[in-house]
């Protein structure tokens, strides 16, 4: 993190900049950096506008302008011409206008505003990977939409959405989608499940920090038993609305591959789960996408698998997600970073911040949306097998390649369901 006063003492040339110094306008000392600046964080601001020639800054790739005050998508950017992603989450944009980014744009974040509609020409933008916009007020989407065909990941939840066009499930590169907190898709009440007082707890150590909340070691007033204690953060993440993910966590029911809950916390601001303390032998299978691979999970310098233990995996992972689907959920987030395993390939699937109630969709969108996630799973294939030997990843070539292709095909409607994965998986 730099202040302004470093970086006018700075001479060598940056490529990174992090400046959060209660600005109200673009600091003009950032020019001297405009050949070699390429990550420009200017969040924690109070921007409202950038100059007019920011498009001088030939090599930037990435602007985040988080938790700015903009209420308009400055259309300076639309001449930057290396910019690939942007971000202004929480803001309060209101104004979308035509042709105000650029057409090489792959990443989006709009997450917590205000806009009510998305440009007509939307389609433009044909690279988009990755776009977030939860949190806003949305309620219909362009059809030039259609045209972003490379689109991996689209977050749409809280919203006001009271019907989804049938051309957003079939998007063919569409992997990981959340649409929950919309009038389209309401959570049912989740069932009626043990109910304690945050001050009823002993809070111990964090164990660990999500989009949606975070997670402690506790235990419930004299009892010897440790348990997880999950606080939500606010009422909207990246991925929708914590009220949401708790109900539909609760409504997926008992599975060995899902952490069991124990009780919801009340008299909270906050909703809360209590779960089963997952033993410490057990680790998260990956980490979080990084810029470079915008909408794949990244993994631990040395991280290796076995084919046997591959395939252990891999058939919980279906177990799973067919037991999902057959409660009308989807997760959204299908990846190895949200997945906890031990030595002995048990696993757990966590962070439902994503997830989607599916019952109040059309049935022919119910479909297709969990043939969506079964292209995530052919993706988490394809990553798994990037953790084997050369030798056993040309086995996995052999033995995998056409569930793989199955799983990915670019036709949604002619993927399978994950109970049919379930039996081709069985059969390998």
């Amino acid at each position: 993190m730099f202040n302004l006063e470093t970086l006018a003492q700075t001479t060598a040339p940056l490529s990174r900049i992090n400046l959060s110094a209660g600005l109200n306008e673009f600091p003009a000392g950032l020019y001297r950096f405009a050949d070699s600046l390429e990550i420009l964080d200017l969040s924690g601001n109070q921007l409202t506008d950038l100059p007019a020639d920011l498009h001088r800054f030939k090599k930037l790739k990435r602007l985040f302008l988080t938790s700015n005050k903009f209420s308009h998508i400055p259309a300076v950017l639309s001449l930057c011409p290396a910019l690939v992603m942007v971000s202004f989450k929480g803001n309060k944009l209101t104004d979308f206008a035509e042709a105000c980014l650029p057409e090489q744009l792959e990443w989006l974040i709009l997450t917590d505003n205000q806009l009510t509609a998305l440009p007509n020409d939307f389609g433009r933008y044909k690279k988009l990977r990755k776009v977030a916009m939860a949190g806003n007020q949305l309620a219909s989407l362009p059809d030039s939409m259609q045209q972003c065909r490379e689109l991996g990941l689209l977050r749409l939840s809280l919203n006001q959405f009271e019907s989804f066009p049938d051309w957003l499930f079939e998007l063919p590169k569409l992997a990981w989608l959340a649409l929950g907190a919309n009038p389209a898709c309401p959570v049912p009440e989740a069932v009626a499940i043990t109910a304690h007082s945050l001050s009823d707890y002993q809070l111990f150590e964090k164990l660990g920090e999500g989009a949606s909340g975070v997670i402690y070691q506790a235990r419930f007033a004299q009892e010897p038993e440790l348990v997880a204690l999950k606080q939500f953060k606010g009422w909207i993440t990246s991925d929708g609305c914590p009220k949401d993910e708790m109900n539909n966590y609760l409504n997926a029911g008992q599975h060995p591959n899902l952490i069991a809950v124990k009780a919801k916390l009340k008299d909270c601001d906050l909703p809360g789960l209590v779960m089963d303390l997952v033993p410490a032998s057990f680790s998260v299978l990956g980490q979080p996408p990084s810029f470079d691979t915008c909408t794949r999970d990244t993994f631990t310098q040395g991280q290796n698998l076995t084919l046997l233990q591959l395939k252990q995996l891999a058939e919980q992972v279906v177990s799973v997600m067919a037991h999902l689907h057959q409660q009308q959920i989807t997760h959204g987030d299908l990846y190895a970073h949200n997945m906890l395993v031990n030595e002995e390939q048990q696993l757990y699937l966590g962070d439902f911040g994503a997830a989607t109630a599916l019952h109040a969709l059309p049935q022919k969108q119910q479909q297709l949306f969990c043939a969506l996630e079964v292209r995530a799973f052919g993706y988490w294939l394809l990553d798994m097998q990037s953790l084997l030997s050369a030798r056993e990843s040309e086995e996995f070539e052999q033995i995998f390649t056409a569930v793989v292709q199955l799983c990915i095909q670019q036709k949604v409607s002619s993927r399978p369901e994950f109970r049919q994965l379930q039996a081709l998986l069985h059969g390998l």
